[in-house]
């Protein structure tokens, strides 16, 4: 892909039936072709805005960008009319989380946007134990702990603080050991970005109900603040964007209900350039044939 090539807002990509939300993607999807750094992700931004999408995700996983490379990939996106949220990939209970999350915090002051900072819910505190379910009452006491804090640190810089749902357990039994659903209701300042398929793939804990998944969203009301579109197929990860348990059009639908505005795709990454683009045109494309999305010219 040359960048050479790009026109600026040559159209928009526009959800047919739910105007108010936005439509971007995750870095994420180009990490296995792409360096994490100031010429590639130049190069995404201005990919971003040429194709009609109106912000993108920046993965930056342990915070690694410097400072000064953000600036300059800050001045890129407002040129470019491209909001920017900030991804980082460590979670709470981790031991490093606190300084990652503090680099994060400064980066993500610096890009136009709606001011957000996004991490995963769980990580470490599963991968050492493979027959863990979910959190047990000291952990999730810790992790609602740290994460308001965080929130509220967020809050006091006009910034956002969300957590994903990753491998952990979406319901927990109240007893034995507790899921995202007794996470979040137990916190108040904490934001949610849903990724629509992690319930249900081969790494999860316990895969979930998607009928249970639907009712937990339609109580979230404003802390539902992202998602991710993803597809999962015999419990793994796909490339491009085709249909899920819960149905995109369902989740569209949900988020347009609760003032939900980002629609990011996140896609299995490739290590061919050329490939990650051509997955990205036909995960749009399988919107646009579900009439979800157009484009506005």
């Amino acid at each position: 892909m040359d960048n050479k090539k790009f026109t600026h807002q040559s159209h928009k990509l526009e959800f047919i039936n739910y105007p108010k939300l936005k439509i971007g993607f995750s870095t994420q999807n180009f990490q296995k072709a792409m360096p994490v750094d100031l010429k590639s992700l130049t190069e995404i931004i201005e990919y971003a805005s040429n194709e009609g999408y109106q912000f993108i995700e920046l993965r930056d996983e342990l915070c690694q960008i410097p400072i000064k490379e953000c600036e300059k990939l800050a001045e890129v996106a407002k040129r470019n009319n491209i909001d920017v949220i900030y991804e980082i990939h460590k979670n709470p209970l981790n031991s490093d989380f606190l300084e990652v999350f503090n680099r994060g915090l400064q980066n993500t002051l610096l890009f136009p946007g709606p001011g957000i900072i996004r991490t995963i819910v769980s990580g470490s505190e599963f991968d050492i134990e493979a027959d863990k379910i979910g959190w047990n009452k000291e952990e999730i006491d810790r992790l609602i702990k740290l994460s308001e804090e965080c929130a509220s640190i967020a809050i006091a810089n006009n910034v956002k603080f969300i957590v994903e749902n990753f491998n952990e357990t979406f319901f927990g039994d109240g007893i034995n050991y507790f899921g995202l659903s007794d996470f979040f209701a137990e916190t108040e300042l904490t934001g949610f970005q849903f990724d629509i398929s992690n319930p249900f793939r081969n790494t999860s804990r316990l895969k979930a109900d998607p009928e249970k998944v639907i009712q937990f969203l339609s109580t979230l009301g404003n802390r539902w603040v992202t998602s991710h579109l993803k597809t999962i197929l015999r419990g793994e990860v796909q490339p491009v964007l085709t249909d899920n348990p819960i149905p995109v059009g369902k989740v569209i639908e949900l988020m347009d209900q609760q003032n939900v505005i980002y629609v990011a795709l996140e896609l299995d990454g490739v290590t061919d350039k050329k490939q990650c683009y051509s997955n990205h045109a036909e995960s749009l494309q399988f919107l646009k044939d579900k009439g979800i999305l157009k484009i506005k010219n």
